[in-house]
């Protein structure tokens, strides 16, 4: 793998006189301007973050913690906001992560963490759900290590039951926003013509994390007829013969999937049940979360396979997978328009008053109107400042 940059800690400090500083712990270009502030000036506003990455799982964090560039000083939130964040950028992108409480996972608790961030970052208008999920071999050649991004998502086990018990699904698809769409557009154009940047981003930001790398583990798929044999999370014991016939990969470099995922408020462990609602469904994945994200805001899950969703299920591959999913969701925000995330403030002369330039292209949206100023100042896309007279 490529050396590069290495995962940082944050080390931002916690001043007790406001408004809070912050330092910049790293150096994108030549410009003094570094995601929407100038050196000296005051800290970010909770309104300029754009953009929402939200994970389940601790581990899950940390790998969305090594994607970021810079770190930012944390946020006064809401009053009645119950999350804890970490605020950083990823190029000029302003970034949100938040993760669900320990131990409590599901549909319910995710929409709890989203309500709850749109109170303290009342500008987040996408999102991104990024985590390990369970695969669905059944419907393409998904291997454990493998990224599904879900182009379309439904809560499967919502419905009634009619008849003599039968189950009737009542959902309906939910797409993501088109923005990201598009953005999801633009990176698989990219990948037709050169490989996927994931390998890259994993060695220059979880070089030094031996547990984020890829396991020296066998990866094992069972007929969907034959249950685990013993209670242990471990298939050593199991059957070989009963071992699925794949074709070797030339490469070890994970494969994107691109389709439907199901989301439950339970964990699929039954190859059974998993192969019948992926044949019904169209789906190449199943999660626990994104249902619950997308009546708060717009929300892409990208899921990063840590098992096949049966009885075999172990946490073996658990963290790769939260790597290459939060590798790839670093690339896709790359491919983001930079005007989602430029909001800017920006210290005018002979003032102590802060004129919030909210950016969308390049107009210049609001002034202070209590502020009698000589000049305006707006700051463009390239992260230019035009003094206008």
């Amino acid at each position: 793998m490529d050396n590069g940059r290495r995962w940082r800690e944050d080390h931002a400090r916690t001043g007790s006189s406001p408004p809070p500083k912050r330092k910049r712990t790293s150096h994108n270009g030549p410009s003094s301007v570094d995601n929407g502030i100038q050196n000296g000036s005051a800290a970010l506003r909770c309104d300029q973050y754009n953009i929402a990455w939200i994970c389940a799982l601790h581990f899950e964090m940390a790998a969305a913690r090594a994607m970021l560039d810079d770190f930012h000083e944390p946020l006064l939130a809401h009053a009645t906001d119950t999350n804890t964040y970490i605020l950083g950028s990823i190029q000029r992108h302003n970034i949100v992560i938040a993760c669900l409480p320990t131990a409590q996972h599901g549909m319910n608790n995710a929409a709890i963490v989203a309500t709850n961030l749109r109170r303290t970052f009342p500008s987040i208008r996408l999102g991104l759900m990024v985590g390990v999920g369970g695969g669905a071999p059944g419907m393409a050649d998904i291997r454990l290590g493998d990224v599904v991004v879900g182009t379309r998502v439904m809560q499967y086990d919502l419905g009634k039951i009619v008849g003599e018990g039968q189950f009737e699904g009542t959902a309906t698809w939910r797409i993501p926003h088109q923005s990201l769409g598009t953005a999801v557009s633009v990176l698989r154009s990219k990948h037709e013509l050169e490989p996927s940047r994931i390998p890259h981003i994993l060695g220059e930001k979880l070089e030094r994390q031996p547990d984020f790398l890829r396991p020296r583990l066998r990866d094992r798929l069972f007929s969907a007829t034959y249950n685990h044999q013993v209670p242990t999370g471990s298939c050593d014991e199991c059957d070989p013969s009963k071992l699925v016939p794949r074709s070797t990969r030339i490469s070890g470099d994970p494969v994107i999937h691109y389709g439907g995922i199901a989301s439950a408020n339970q964990v699929m462990k039954s190859s059974a049940v998993r192969d019948n609602v992926a044949r019904r469904l169209d789906v190449k994945c199943f999660e626990m979360e994104t249902s619950g994200l997308m009546d708060t805001f717009s929300c892409l899950p990208i899921r990063g396979i840590s098992d096949y969703s049966d009885s075999h299920k172990s946490d073996e591959w658990q963290r790769y997978a939260a790597a290459v999913a939060a590798a790839y969701a670093r690339e896709l925000i790359e491919a983001l328009p930079k005007t989602h995330a430029q909001t800017q403030a920006v210290d005018l002369p002979d003032s102590r008053k802060l004129v919030k330039l909210q950016l969308i292209g390049n107009v210049s949206r609001s002034v202070c109107p209590t502020f009698k100023c000589r000049s305006k100042y707006i700051a463009s896309s390239s992260s230019t400042i035009a003094r206008l007279t």
